[in-house]
């Protein structure tokens, strides 16, 4: 019986202690990942140009916790909080770089849900940061992802985005759930580029809509909530008066095939220990915990019933001794 409770609080600990504390995004986060696109066409800004080229394009973005701020952010939040910064880089082919991004986010380390706090930010131009209130996913899925549709945030539009599960499937034998974000072509923002860029008439600059729209699509273990692979659809263009007038992005973005087998090999291995800790494991220790407990009382009683028994027994010594004498 003390076995039996044993395996039950062990089950218990297993399930509602050790799975909370192993169900949570690392806070010493250092990562890259690789994503590449072939024929992709951008605009040239260099002054000589100012034409729209076709280039293939790599985008390696390196993601690093900051140990200190995801402590300070769970202690005032009463949750685990975990604070990343991520650097993406752009380069074409001719090794020259397009475009650089930073920024920096908080989000829950279950849901993967952002969290508005611990100076979460956004730096598209070098040293001119925007503050940024995040809303939906900002890194990940949560832990124990649900066939249903979750919020996705675009930094680029500045807003979360359904994420619809479509279907489950497989990537190199890893069950996986696919999702889709599809966000339409709207206006983000305008830039001022020469009237020529544009079609129109004279030698100065002229306001002009910048248009985007982007379609991600996401490959996701369901167990960690880890995005095991990536491909964004992106477009962008300037218009006048609604009026696509240049192709300023089209790409279609997505993780390279040796990202996606490192993925693959890194995230097998912890949802097939998160699962175990989370079902099998609690599971067995709840059933063996009740089979013994069983088997303790019914072996209790046995030994119960035994015992009157044994002393209602005649004295057979005794008795052949007194014969004796007679």
């Amino acid at each position: 019986m003390g076995l039996g409770v044993f395996l039950l609080v062990a089950a218990a600990l297993l399930k509602f202690y050790a799975y909370p504390k192993l169900a949570v995004a690392p806070i010493d986060q250092d990562s890259e990942t690789t994503l590449t696109a072939e024929g992709a066409v951008i605009f040239d800004t260099d002054p000589s140009m100012l034409t729209e080229i076709m280039v293939d394009l790599t985008a390696v973005s390196t993601t690093r916790g900051d140990v200190e701020a995801s402590r300070e952010a769970s202690d005032d939040q009463g949750t685990d909080v975990r604070v990343w910064a991520d650097t993406q880089t752009i380069t074409s082919d001719d090794g020259e770089i397009r475009s650089q991004s930073r920024g920096r986010a908080a989000f829950d380390a279950h849901t993967g849900e952002a969290v508005d706090c611990c100076g979460g930010f956004s730096e598209t131009t070098e040293d001119e940061r925007v503050a940024v209130k995040r809303e939906g996913l900002v890194y990940k899925f949560p832990f124990g992802t649900e066939k249903e549709t979750y919020d996705w945030w675009d930094g680029t539009a500045g807003t979360a985005v359904p994420a619809e599960f479509v279907e489950e499937t497989d990537i190199d034998g890893l069950a996986v759930y696919k999702f889709e974000a599809d966000l339409p072509a709207a206006v983000v923002g305008t830039r001022e580029v020469p009237a020529s860029v544009v079609g129109e008439r004279g030698n100065d600059n002229v306001e002009a809509d910048v248009v985007y729209a982007n379609k991600r699509t996401f490959y996701v273990e369901p167990v960690t909530g880890a995005v095991i692979k990536r491909v964004e659809e992106q477009r962008s263009t300037l218009a006048i008066d609604g009026e696509e007038r240049a192709t300023t992005t089209e790409a279609n973005l997505s993780y390279t095939d040796d990202q996606v087998a490192a993925n693959v090999e890194e995230y097998e291995s912890k949802a097939s220990l998160l699962s175990m800790v989370n079902g099998l494991f609690p599971i067995l220790g709840l059933i063996l915990g009740l089979v013994l407990i069983v088997l303790g009382i019914v072996l209790g009683r046995r030994g119960a019933n035994d015992a009157p028994a044994r002393a209602d027994a005649p004295k057979g010594d005794g008795s052949h001794r007194e014969a004796a004498k007679v």
